[in-house]
């Protein structure tokens, strides 16, 4: 098939879950051996780097991207309160970014046009004025939820009310425009269930992210002591709002009953006031350079995630390395896990402190829930399986 891929921000280098999650749509793609072609949008805080991607997927792909201006602007965001737009999708719209696609779509043509996202939708209509393609969407999240969970969480009545705002257009945005396109792919089938159930008629196929699981090493973990971890780009609302509530409430529960275990935080964008906080057994550092070289020696990863949808990528790759996961059950969403076999669910400190004390007392269980955790990666998230699952629902739409 000839497949027109439009991203949100470039897949490599792969710096978060989301570029993680498109480069294995696109690598999927041509797993299938589909014609792929890929333009992404570029951005101060994803800029493309044509260097940084695979050689051979930049033959294939003829990837290119045009550079869009998605910073926040006080001034804008001021002025988009007396519209009924939404400021999130609004962000991401280019005049050059739609000049491009016009000039794409009106020299090549295509069977399929995939946007990643709903924030790549501001560009079906003229998708829709020049190509006969089918549009597809791929739902990386229910985006409104997401902003109306941080909205529920949130304390300070002004930030309250702007987030409930923005969560409220983004819903009618969302849901208006998932209705128009042709196909949806969700990556959870909770996802899935939870559209139906506002409102969205449009064809679904669940696909889940997909890694080269083979391609990873798994963990051979030492019951020796813990040593938690969390990876993830701290310029992502849930994170900040996750890894807060796991300093602020668990943390301190863990330093004083257990003070051999120890605690590495890395991510993209990390701030300065975490930076600071680091101790001999709480680190802290940005963007690593390489993911496999930062949990080689460390067993447990955190991912106390206290809103979201979809699913979290960096779950799937811990679950690839063998590592043992804790995390929460919005955490987890989308994963066909079994609480206590390959997986550790929590959703209060009280609960976090007690999955640790367990893993103190019985360390046999670091070993055998790794092993489970691999074996689901394999199962369920094998990119080659699930490519052939996205071909079959493309060819029969």
């Amino acid at each position: 098939m000839r497949i027109l891929q439009v991203c949100l921000k470039p897949p490599y280098p792969k710096l978060d879950g989301g570029c993680i999650a498109i480069a294995a749509m696109t690598e999927s793609m041509l797993i299938s051996n589909h014609d792929l072609k890929v333009i992404c949008v570029s951005t101060h805080k994803h800029p493309f780097k044509a260097e940084k991607v695979p050689a051979e997927v930049l033959k294939r792909t003829k990837m290119e991207a045009v550079e869009v201006d998605t910073q926040l602007k006080p001034i804008d965001a001021i002025i988009n309160l007396f519209s009924n737009k939404s400021y999130n999708i609004k962000r991401f719209y280019s005049q050059d970014f739609e000049n491009r696609l016009v000039e794409i779509l009106t020299t090549e043509e295509f069977d399929v046009v995939h946007l990643e996202s709903i924030f790549c939708t501001p560009y079906v209509d003229v998708i829709r004025k020049h190509s006969k393609s089918k549009v597809v969407v791929r739902a990386h999240n229910i985006e409104f939820q997401i902003w109306q969970q941080l909205a529920e969480n949130e304390k300070n009545p002004l930030k309250k009310w702007y987030l409930n705002l923005l969560s409220n257009r983004l819903k009618n945005y969302e849901l208006s425009i998932l209705n128009q396109v042709d196909a949806i792919v969700p990556i959870t089938n909770s996802d899935k269930d939870e559209l139906r159930k506002l409102g969205i008629t449009t064809a679904m196929e669940v696909v889940p992210i997909g890694i080269k699981v083979a391609e990873i090493t798994q963990a051979n973990l030492s019951a020796n002591n813990l040593h938690l971890y969390h990876l993830g780009a701290m310029d992502w609302a849930p994170n900040i709002e996750g890894v807060s509530w796991f300093l602020d409430e668990v943390w301190p529960k863990i330093e004083a009953n257990y003070p051999s275990v120890l605690c590495s935080c890395a991510g993209r964008k990390m701030p300065a006031s975490l930076l600071s906080r680091s101790s001999e057994k709480l680190h802290f550092q940005g963007e690593v350079a390489s993911v496999s070289e930062f949990v080689s020696d460390k067993n447990v990863a955190v991912i106390p995630l206290l809103s979201g949808s979809g699913m979290r990528v960096k779950i799937v790759e811990a679950l690839a390395f063998g590592k043992v996961v804790i995390t929460t059950s919005i955490g987890a969403t989308g994963i066909p896990y079994a609480d206590g076999k390959n997986i550790l669910i929590v959703n209060t400190p009280e609960e976090f402190v007690d999955k640790i004390k367990l893993l103190i007392d019985q360390p046999e269980l670091l070993k055998s829930i790794g092993l489970e955790a691999r074996k689901l990666a394999e199962a369920e998230f094998n990119l080659q399986n699930l490519s052939s699952k996205l071909t079959y629902f493309y060819a029969n739409l």
